[in-house]
C-alpha cells in the first residue's frame, strides 16, 4: 500500500488521506459503546452521519488501498449505516410527535383552557407512538447484531493500521504531488456533485415532484461530503457554499419527513377502509382515531406546502447570490498555496513525465505514438487559421500520448478512465486548466462525447475551453486516422479553403476504414473552427 512504503513517502493522494480519514474513523468508532446502550438518540444520530462521512470519503482514496481491503471496509460500513439507518429513522419519527403533541397541547389550552379535553390529533399521535415504539425495539436488535458482526469482522482495527503511516514517511510532504495531482481531481469531482445537484433544477417549482425533491436532497448531502473532504485544500476551507448546500439539504430532510408521514398515514387510511372490523382488534384503529389520523394528515400536508414555498425561495436565492459560480471559482483560484504549483513547467519536462504515464498501457503505446504524430501534422497543417500556440501544440502532443492510458481496463469507457488518469496524475507537471485540456481531449476522442459533457469543461476560463474544443477536434479525427491501430497512415497534408479543409493521406496501404472512420469524427472539428473537414 502506497503510504507504508517509507522509502517512497506517501503519494499526494495517500498523504492528504492520512491527514482525512483517521478523524473520519474516530468519530465512528467513539460512537459504538453509546449505540450499544441506546440510552440517548444521538448516539445513533452521530455514528449514522460518522459512517455516511466515512462511505464518501473512502472510494476518494481507494487507490491508497487493496482492492480486497477496500471491498470488505466499504460492505462493513455500508452494513452499518442501513441498521443505523432504520433506527435513526424510527427515533426521529418518535421525537417529532413528542414534540408536536406538546406543542399542539399547549396552543390547545391556551384556546380552550383546562377542560380535559385534547386536541383533534392527539389520538393519531398515541396510535403511531406505539407503532414506531414496538418497530424502534426490533430495529435495535438489528443495530445490535450489525455491531456484533462489525467487531468480529476486526474491520475497525485494520482499517486504524492502514490509515497511520508510519512516522518517516509521515514526515516527507509531497509537495509537487500536492500541487499536481490533488487540486485537478477535488475540482472534478465537487464539480461533478454540483451538476448533479444542480440537474434536479425543472423539478424545483414543482409541489408534487416528491420523488425528484428527495433526490435532490440527496445529492445536496453527496456534495456536502465531498466539499468536507477537499475543504482543506481551499484557503477558506469552502465554509460558504458548504453553509448554502447544508441548508438545502436540512430544508428537503423537512420536506421529506413530511413525505413520509402523509405516504405512512396515506396507507393506514387505505389499508383500513377496505377492511371488515371486528370487535377483537384492539391494535387496529378505531374510527376516532382513523378520524384523528386525518386530521395529522392534513396538517402535514399544510407544511409540505409552506416547506416547499421555502426550498424554492431558498434554492433561486443562491442564483441570484451567484453561489455556485463563486464556488466554481474558487476551485480553480482559492486553493492553498500547498497546493498551488511553482510555476509552468517547461517542455522538456512535461514531456517527459507524460513518456512513463503513456506507458501505463504498454500494448496501445505503439498506437499512441502514431496518433500523436498524425495530431502534431494535423496542428501543424491548420495553424495558419487555429493559430494555437506551441504551448497548445505541446498539450495536443500529451493528450494524444495518453488518450488511450484507461485501455488496461478495457475498451468500454476507456476514454473516460483515460481522463480521470490524467486527472490525478502526480507526476505530470500541469496545473487545472492546462490539465483540463488534456483531459478532456482524451475524454472526447471516441463516440459521440464533446469536452462540454465533462464536469471539469464549466470549470475552465473560456480560452481553456475553446482550446480544449479545437485541440480534442484534431484528437478524434487523428484517432480516426489509425482506427485499426496499424500505422497505415503515413502523413496527412491539409489545404485550406473558405469553409473547409481538405486533409490528403497519404497511406503505404488501402486506407479506406482509417479515413472512414475519420470523416466519421470530424463533428467536431466543424464545432471547434466552423469548417467542414474533407479527408481525401
Amino acid at each position: 500500500m502506497p503510504p507504508n512504503n517509507p522509502r517512497a513517502g506517501p503519494t499526494g493522494l495517500c498523504w492528504f488521506m492520512i491527514r482525512r480519514l483517521p478523524p473520519l474513523l474516530e468519530a465512528f468508532a467513539q460512537e459504538i459503546d453509546g449505540v450499544r446502550v441506546s440510552d440517548d438518540i444521538e448516539y445513533i444520530h452521530r455514528m449514522r452521519v460518522a459512517s455516511r462521512r466515512l462511505r464518501a470519503a473512502l472510494p476518494v482514496f481507494r487507490p491508497c488501498f487493496s482492492q480486497k481491503s477496500y471491498g470488505r471496509w466499504m460492505a462493513s460500513i455500508a452494513g452499518i449505516t442501513r441498521a443505523l439507518g432504520e433506527a435513526r429513522d424510527a427515533d426521529v419519527q418518535i421525537a417529532f410527535l413528542q414534540k408536536y403533541n406538546k406543542k399542539q397541547l399547549a396552543a390547545w389550552k391556551k384556546r380552550h383552557g383546562d377542560d380535559g379535553s385534547e386536541p383533534p390529533a392527539a389520538l393519531a399521535v398515541r396510535y403511531l407512538l406505539s407503532d414506531l415504539s414496538s418497530h424502534r425495539a426490533r430495529h435495535q436488535q438489528r443495530v445490535l447484531s450489525a455491531l456484533d458482526s462489525l467487531e468480529k469482522s476486526g474491520v475497525v482495527p485494520e482499517m486504524r493500521e492502514a490509515f497511520c503511516p508510519p512516522a518517516a514517511s509521515d514526515r516527507r510532504i509531497p509537495r509537487q504531488a500536492l500541487a499536481y495531482g490533488i487540486p485537478t481531481l477535488a475540482a472534478a469531482r465537487i464539480e461533478s456533485r454540483l451538476l448533479a445537484l444542480l440537474s434536479y433544477e425543472p423539478w424545483v417549482n414543482h409541489p408534487d415532484a416528491v420523488a425528484e425533491h428527495h433526490a435532490t436532497r440527496i445529492a445536496a448531502k453527496k456534495l456536502r461530503y465531498t466539499m468536507e473532504i477537499y475543504g482543506p485544500v481551499y484557503r477558506r476551507g469552502l465554509a460558504k457554499p458548504h453553509a448554502r448546500v447544508r441548508m438545502i439539504q436540512e430544508i428537503l430532510g423537512d420536506l421529506h419527513d413530511c413525505d413520509v408521514w402523509i405516504d405512512a398515514i396515506t396507507r393506514i387510511l387505505l389499508k383500513e377502509r377496505s377492511r371488515f372490523r371486528s370487535a377483537n382488534e384492539e391494535k387496529r384503529p378505531d374510527t376516532a382515531t382513523l378520524g384523528s389520523l386525518k386530521v395529522f394528515l392534513r396538517d402535514r400536508e399544510k407544511e409540505r406546502i409552506l416547506l416547499h414555498r421555502r426550498f424554492v425561495r431558498y434554492w433561486e436565492s443562491q442564483f441570484r447570490a451567484g453561489t455556485w459560480d463563486e464556488l466554481r471559482s474558487t476551485l480553480v483560484t482559492g486553493r492553498r498555496q500547498r497546493f498551488v504549483p511553482a510555476g509552468i513547467a517547461p517542455v522538456a519536462e512535461v514531456r517527459a513525465a507524460a513518456e512513463p504515464i503513456a506507458a501505463m498501457a504498454p500494448e496501445l503505446l505503439t498506437h499512441e505514438r502514431h496518433v500523436t504524430r498524425l495530431a502534431l501534422m494535423l496542428f501543424d497543417g491548420t495553424r495558419p487559421f487555429h493559430h494555437l500556440t506551441a504551448r497548445d501544440r505541446l498539450l495536443l502532443e500529451c493528450a494524444a500520448m495518453l488518450h488511450d492510458i484507461g485501455w488496461k481496463g478495457g475498451r468500454r469507457k476507456h476514454h473516460e478512465r483515460s481522463a480521470r488518469a490524467i486527472i490525478a496524475a502526480e507526476t505530470l507537471p500541469l496545473d487545472i486548466e492546462e490539465r483540463a485540456v488534456i483531459a478532456l481531449a482524451a475524454f472526447s476522442h471516441r463516440g459521440r462525447r464533446s469536452p462540454e459533457d465533462h464536469p471539469l469543461y464549466p470549470l475552465i476560463a473560456p480560452r481553456y475551453q475553446e482550446r480544449s474544443l479545437a485541440l480534442s477536434a484534431l484528437l478524434r479525427v487523428a484517432d480516426g486516422l489509425d482506427y485499426e491501430h496499424l500505422g497505415t497512415v503515413q502523413e496527412v497534408h491539409c489545404i485550406i479553403s473558405t469553409g473547409f479543409v481538405s486533409c490528403d493521406v497519404i497511406a503505404e496501404t488501402d486506407a479506406a476504414v482509417e479515413k472512414d472512420h475519420a470523416r466519421g469524427k470530424a463533428d467536431l472539428f466543424l464545432k471547434a473552427f466552423g469548417r467542414e473537414l474533407v479527408i481525401r
